[in-house]
């Protein structure tokens, strides 16, 4: 029997990770929907930060996010070699959708600084339209249809 419930008792050494579940987009703990113990061994394990998964962690991503992990016909590279989270944080964030920035596009910015270019010159222009590459890149995190991740 715990001294006091999760996440309460959590939160007397992890005040970092309280203060994430307080952020305007959060996993559900605080409202009870998420333990720590889904995606942590409160026990220990070998892993960073005592996550129940492989060393990098993704696998208690899947769990709830099996969507996101494929196997695709087309995979977006940074899914596999980085994980999920080199563009969201695990526990809140102040973005929607977790993210590490404040907009998707300045995340994909990070690594597609350069427009694509087709036939007929560049594939993008400046138009606000065009700012938010999700509009037409929607399938971020892999794709069966197509490989610029199109819907």
């Amino acid at each position: 029997m715990l001294v006091q419930a999760q996440p309460t008792l959590c939160y007397g050494c992890h005040t970092a990770a309280k203060a994430d579940f307080g952020k305007p987009y959060h996993h559900r703990v605080n409202e009870g929907l998420v333990q720590c113990s889904d995606c942590h061994n409160t026990h220990g394990t070998t892993t960073l930060r005592q996550v129940r998964a492989l060393p990098n962690g993704d696998q208690v991503c899947f769990k709830c996010h099996a969507d996101k992990q494929g196997p695709f016909v087309y995979e977006h590279v940074p899914v596999k070699t980085e994980g999920c989270s080199s563009c969201h944080t695990p526990h809140g964030s102040t973005n929607p959708r977790f993210l590490r920035v404040s907009q998707v596009n300045l995340l994909c910015l990070q690594c597609h600084s350069f427009p694509a270019q087709g036939p007929q010159g560049p594939a993008h222009n400046q138009s606000a339209k065009y700012q938010a590459c999700t509009m037409c890149h929607a399938a971020i995190h892999g794709s069966n249809a197509s490989n610029v991740f199109f819907r």
